[in-house]
């Protein structure tokens, strides 16, 4: 059971995370300690809409539900591209979560450095937006319909991510892609916009993203996972391995079931 929640912590990271590449300069605001997140932003996660909203006060109120309830509060410390996580009331976990963060005009994004509470992990990580999305997406529509700059597909496509809506997402992810085939993080989120209904598309982008970074843990676990589902389970471990290898070693428990005839024969 505890390898099962392994996994599925796992899976939901690098689902949602591979955002940290640059944008253009007008749409990128550097984190530091004075600029901080105040204000509201939301999400759309596996159990429904969540909310976080920052104070100037250091502590943010987490509504899970985002119908103006408050779950938690924490309290939050910033360090210029990176916050730590220290919950004080509610549905507490203990000790301190760290994250990376990046910030656009149109999308917040957590990357995991360090936290040992699955619930916070899987709360936390992923893209965020702002509460009034309808109007940041128009505005978005809008400087394609005028110039279709690369970047306002992405930009778009990760607020949709934010919001859950993948296909809108992987629509703006085929846009900006054809302006910039090099972009290996690109082809990982566009790779999470296709579970589960498209594994032979995850390999596919997989694949491109780890000829772009060989050394890509994350690129090797989705498509390990990928292959595994279309039957291909030698070929998934194989995958694991190289994950585990890369740094991703806690992979060697959560898969430890489904591959160990494979990998006990080494």
């Amino acid at each position: 059971m505890k390898a099962k929640i392994i996994f599925a912590v796992l899976l939901l990271i690098v689902l949602l995370s591979n955002c940290f590449q640059g944008t253009k300069k007008q749409n990128q605001n550097t984190i530091e300690p004075e600029n901080t997140l105040i204000g509201k932003w939301v999400r759309v996660g596996h159990s429904g809409p969540i909310s976080f909203e920052f104070k100037d006060n250091g502590l943010v109120e987490c509504d899970f539900g985002n119908d103006q309830t408050v779950d938690v509060i924490a309290g939050y410390e910033l360090k210029q591209d990176s916050v730590k996580f220290i919950d004080i009331e509610g549905q507490m976990c203990q000790g301190y979560g760290y994250y990376r963060i990046f910030q656009t005009d149109y999308y917040l994004a957590f990357d995991l450095i360090e936290d040992d509470c699955g619930g916070r992990i899987q709360t936390t990580m992923g893209f965020w937006t702002k509460p009034n999305f309808n109007d940041l997406i128009a505005t978005l529509e809008k400087e394609i319909s005028d110039s279709p700059y690369p970047e306002s597909y992405l930009n778009r496509a990760r607020i949709y991510m934010a919001l859950g809506k993948p296909k809108q997402a992987i629509k703006d992810f085929d846009n900006y892609i054809i302006s910039d085939t090099l972009n290996a993080r690109v082809y990982l989120n566009r790779a999470g916009t296709r579970f589960p209904d498209d594994m032979a598309g995850v390999v596919q982008d997989c694949n491109k993203a780890i000829s772009i970074e060989p050394d890509n843990k994350n690129a090797y676990f989705l498509r390990g996972l990928a292959r595994y589902d279309m039957g291909e389970r030698e070929q998934g471990c194989e995958d694991f391995k190289i994950a585990i290898e890369l740094g991703f070693s806690i992979l060697k428990l959560a898969e430890q079931d489904k591959c160990a005839e494979f990998w006990d024969e080494e």
